[in-house]
């Protein structure tokens, strides 16, 4: 039982009998009891001693007992302070209108002493239920905030050095390729690169888990192709299903609508997981990905996508876990196959912000059959096609050549300040940029960054580009940002940042920095964005 010890009680009743007979009925059950003899005295007592009850007369001389308890319900949440109505009125209109303007409860004129113990300690149980759960809900708020906190600076303390390790092997990559270099070399790399993209994808998968639970991630709702999403995720898995003889095949029930309103990156990761997951639990045969429309007579149309494959399958047991986050069918499946369990967690979570839901069916040792649903927005006017389109844009989807040596030196001439305070990051980032034809000056923290920018201003030769890492010591990139702003300089910067949680690069923008790069650092990218950067402030 929830104890009444301490709980404020102000008594607010014109009778002098009334005061001293509720006094009485409450005075042995611990509680600090108060009393005004009218409702102006009431609504100052209230004010001054914040009571955690209110018993309040209705009918008194000067403020009646409505007005002070619109008074009490304008100035306390019902969790700081609760008001039981004292009245005689018994044809029922004075107590509706109390619980409609925010009364707890009634006592009714006259009353026994039980009856007035009994309501009394309904209440203040009440009330202090609604503050636990107030506390409650504010330590979970706080335990989100500490989570994403966590996360945030882990996927920073982990992408700082996945910057140098992929960075590197790619460069040692291109490397053995020109010198021809053993097989055993090339096979290292592609190695220590395949570990590291999973590693990475398994962060991204954490912080997309973290940014879903707290209402924070990115969805789109614009116009996109079924047809061309299923086209781009086949070709992106592709390599991966031909590593171990898998065939992929692409089916549709039309109709099927030309475009539908959705987030079609959003998608692409449903569907990418989902085909993922059966590559890795198949080892020989067919997965299909079957796309349908579904007409829901009184709701909004939604396509399946369907994922079909010839693996392993599960029993009724296994696929009962499987949506929940970290879990998988069973432990083995963790030893056999690797992974965390968090991907169809976030499918999940994913066709729900979409509109839609996923589902599973399977059969041990004969395969699985996952279809995931998202909402398609409006269809008026939108063509309905009875047969596969011809994408004019195909070629537009696939991926870039890899550039020759001619095209990788876009930075030649270019004066480029480095910001950055990890040795190994320094190295790395100025290799690069190098090796495009730039000339590189580091600055190791950002109050070294600002002077060399500010000296570069003041002899009228501003940087081409300054990359901007945003976590350094002595003045961090937000800072040094923010005052060379402040203090006039008009070049571009690009931030460049382990942070990947939602609103980072927003952050970064707000500062003055032109454009955001995340580590770990895609080369091409990076080089490309400075070389836009620069062909715009030449056009300016």
């Amino acid at each position: 039982m929830i104890s009444t010890q301490l709980s404020k009680i102000l008594i607010v009743d014109d009778s002098d009998v009334v005061r001293s007979i509720l006094c009485q009925a409450l005075q042995q059950d611990g509680y600090e009891l108060h009393t005004a003899a009218d409702g102006e005295e009431g609504r100052q007592k209230v004010h001054t001693l914040k009571p955690d009850l209110v018993l309040l007369d209705v009918e008194m001389p000067k403020l009646d007992g409505f007005a002070v308890l619109r008074e009490v319900r304008a100035n306390f949440k019902v969790d700081e302070v609760a008001v039981i109505m004292v009245t005689s009125q018994s044809d029922g209109k004075g107590i509706t209108r109390a619980f409609e303007e925010g009364a707890f409860d009634y006592i009714p004129k006259p009353a026994t002493d039980s009856e007035i113990k009994a309501r009394v300690r309904n209440a203040i149980r009440a009330l202090q239920l609604l503050r636990e759960q107030k506390t409650l809900r504010i330590q979970a708020e706080a335990a989100n905030q500490s989570k994403s906190a966590f996360l945030a600076n882990m996927s920073h303390e982990i992408r700082t050095p996945m910057t140098a390790i992929l960075g590197y092997t790619d460069i040692l990559e291109l490397e053995a390729k020109s010198l021809q270099l053993p097989e055993l070399i090339s096979d290292s790399l592609d190695t220590i690169k395949r570990n590291g993209g999973h590693l990475m994808e398994l962060i991204n998968d954490i912080l997309d888990l973290s940014k879903i639970e707290s209402g924070k991630l990115d969805v789109e709702s614009i116009r996109c192709s079924p047809q061309t999403i299923v086209e781009e995720v086949l070709e992106l898995v592709q390599v991966r299903a031909e590593a171990k003889g898998l065939k992929l095949e692409a089916s549709y029930q039309f109709p099927l609508p030309a475009e539908i309103h959705s987030d079609p990156t959003r998608i692409r990761q449903i569907l990418i997981n989902l085909i993922g997951n059966a590559i890795k639990f198949t080892e020989v045969g067919t997965i299909r990905l079957n796309t349908s429309l579904l007409e829901n007579p009184g709701e909004e149309p939604q396509v399946q996508f369907t994922v079909i494959d010839q693996g392993i399958g599960m029993t009724e047991a296994q696929m009962s876990n499987l949506f929940r986050p970290f879990s998988q069918a069973d432990s083995s499946t963790t030893r056999k196959y690797g992974g965390t369990g968090l991907g169809l967690t976030i499918c999940k979570r994913l066709t729900d912000v979409l509109g839609g839901d996923i589902s599973v069916t399977s059969k041990l040792n004969q395969g699985s059959q996952f279809s995931a649903t998202v909402k398609t927005g409006n269809l008026e006017g939108v063509p309905l096609l009875q047969e596969l389109q011809q994408n004019d844009n195909t070629e537009s989807t696939k991926p870039l050549p890899a550039r020759s040596e001619e095209q990788v030196l876009s930075l030649k001439g270019k004066k480029i300040l480095l910001a950055e305070d990890g040795p190994d990051n320094q190295k790395l980032i100025s290799f690069i940029l190098k090796k495009s034809g730039a000339e590189v000056t580091v600055a190791e923290n950002g109050e070294a960054a600002r002077q060399a920018a500010m000296r570069a201003m003041e002899i009228g030769l501003l940087y081409d580009v300054i990359l901007m890492d945003m976590q350094m010591p002595i003045l961090d990139g937000y800072g040094a940002t923010r005052i060379l702003r402040e203090q006039g300089y008009s070049g571009p910067i690009i931030s460049l940042t382990a942070n990947a949680m939602e609103g980072d690069r927003e952050k970064c923008i707000s500062v003055g920095c032109n454009d955001h790069v995340t580590k770990p650092i895609d080369r091409r990218k990076l080089i490309s964005m400075i070389a836009n950067c620069c062909e715009v402030e030449t056009a300016v």
